[in-house]
């Protein structure tokens, strides 16, 4: 005699617990179908605009190139490609077993570690006359001296992560992932000259090691740091996880300008050029008026490096007139910057460069400035590197030598909750268009960088990317009203626009 067994998704004759179980497989079920239609209908898109513009969407076994990335840099496109994103990898967690999921973002630093060999071994360039047929590790591994059968576990597992392609057993080649991990320069001249490897590049490669480098040995001590009873409730700049990580009393910045260290600060330099050049060319003359600035209105661009949103925003509004301000070290690259790409700008006095602390006032303007006050002070990129008490000085000096007029222009990373958040919604154009259903409220996969960025600022000096309530509480601090956000597109999130005026 068998015993009847009632199906659990049975009304009749389900418990309560049966009943929430099939409630939920149905609710599953139902999230896997709207995610896989969001997928649908975002490549129905993106087929729609290329037809539409005759592009050709680029093959993954392509080569990297400025040109090659023009369709997914198309805004209807970009926008299909972050719902893509965000909806594939919701849909990936909620397939797999929870274990699986929390097994594979535990073990994904080996990733980034494979990365790092590949890029300090120049897997890229070595590859990059092999063309779709590839190389033998064997001679991939000789440049360097690297053991070939170590080097081959490590390129397979960024092909399982799809940089490179394994064409054969042992036999590797470019594709458009890894091409972009190309400095252009031939391995014979990076073997001699190390240090030289990313002047002149387009500064992508640095970049990254940078973050495989001083940020993933930083990153590898946060947890230490949050539980250290001192340091995890410091904002000191040198209470930090790369203190503990490199043993060092001195803040970041500081280390990076030991005379032993100038190469850090080189590629510094070089990275924040790759992060300019990953984005649109012509990024920041998006989202602010620059046009109804009058002639030889003054920008003044606090900490800006070598000045290069400002040679930007030079080439494009000839009546604007510029200070590019930043610390003595870096004067001198700023200098051969404007040299190489546009002399005229500083024989004519049009652009100046000047050593300035921003934790100092701001030196008072002269005559020869052709302005009696600032019209834009220009921030860059420069908050999130700072705690609040910080951010707070260096907004009271530009408050303090900002006239009736000044304008204040913050461009950085602004935050999303992962939620709804009505407060934002009292800030022109700080309110978002809400993603369709069942897709987390601040886009998930899409936005990644921005959080990532935001722990790796925490890690490197007790900084933070800033929500926009957080930030205009922060203004409103320093007596600066927020008038306006600017969002760019997806790609170039690190370029969204904060617009304040003197309270």
């Amino acid at each position: 005699m068998s015993l009847s067994v009632p199906h659990p998704l049975s009304s009749q004759s389900a418990t309560p617990i049966d009943q929430y179980a099939a409630g939920v497989q149905q609710d599953a079920i139902a999230e896997l179908k709207a995610l896989a239609n969001i997928i649908q209908s975002s490549i129905e898109q993106i087929e729609e605009v290329a037809t539409a513009n005759s592009f050709t969407f680029p093959s993954p076994d392509s080569t990297f190139s400025p040109e090659s990335e023009a369709p997914r840099m198309h805004p209807a496109i970009q926008s299909a490609g972050s719902l893509i994103a965000s909806a594939a990898t919701q849909l990936i967690t909620l397939v797999r077993p929870a274990p699986h999921t929390l097994f594979d973002i535990t073990v994904q630093f080996h990733v980034s570690t494979a990365l790092r060999t590949a890029v300090s071994t120049h897997v890229a360039e070595i590859l990059r006359d092999a063309g779709p047929k590839g190389k033998q590790v064997s001679e991939i591994a000789q440049p360097t001296n690297v053991h070939p059968g170590k080097l081959a576990r490590v390129l397979r597992l960024l092909v399982t992560n799809h940089v490179f392609k394994e064409v054969s057993p042992d036999v590797f080649a470019n594709n458009r992932l890894s091409s972009a991990l190309d400095t252009g320069k031939s391995v014979e001249e990076l073997l001699a000259s190390p240090e030289s490897k990313h002047i002149g590049t387009s500064g992508i490669t640095s970049w990254i090691e940078i973050v495989l480098d001083v940020a993933f040995k930083s990153s590898s001590y946060l947890t230490e740091t949050l539980l250290d009873p001192e340091f995890g409730h410091a904002y000191e700049p040198n209470k930090t996880a790369f203190n503990k990580a490199y043993n060092v009393e001195e803040d970041m910045w500081s280390w990076f300008e030991r005379p032993e260290n100038r190469w850090h600060v080189v590629r510094f330099g070089a990275a924040m050029n790759g992060l300019k050049n990953a984005s649109p060319a012509n990024a920041i003359l998006e989202g602010y008026d620059w046009e109804r600035l009058p002639e030889g209105s003054l920008v003044v661009d606090v900490g800006g490096g070598v000045g290069a949103q400002c040679l930007t925003l030079a080439k494009h509004h000839p009546q604007l007139h510029f200070v590019i301000q930043d610390r003595e070290s870096v004067l001198g690259d700023a200098t051969d910057y404007w040299k190489k790409n546009m002399p005229d700008a500083l024989e004519s006095g049009r652009v100046k460069i000047q050593g300035q602390n921003f934790f100092d006032p701001q030196p008072a303007r002269h005559d020869d400035d052709n302005s009696e006050d600032v019209s834009v002070f220009l921030l860059s990129k420069i908050l999130h590197d700072w705690a609040d008490e910080y951010c707070l000085t260096i907004l009271k000096h530009l408050r303090a030598a900002a006239g009736p007029k000044t304008q204040l222009l913050i461009v950085d990373q602004a935050m999303s909750f992962a939620c709804d958040e009505p407060s934002a919604q009292k800030i022109p154009g700080a309110e978002l268009p809400v993603p369709p259903q069942p897709l987390l409220r601040n886009m998930g996969r899409a936005a990644l960088s921005a959080y990532t960025e935001d722990v790796m600022m925490m890690g490197f000096y007790n900084g933070q990317e800033r929500t926009i309530t957080y930030l205009r509480a922060l203004l409103d601090q320093a007596r600066w009203r927020l008038t306006a956000v600017h969002y760019d597109e997806p790609s170039v999130r690190r370029h969204q626009k904060v617009i304040a005026v003197p309270i």
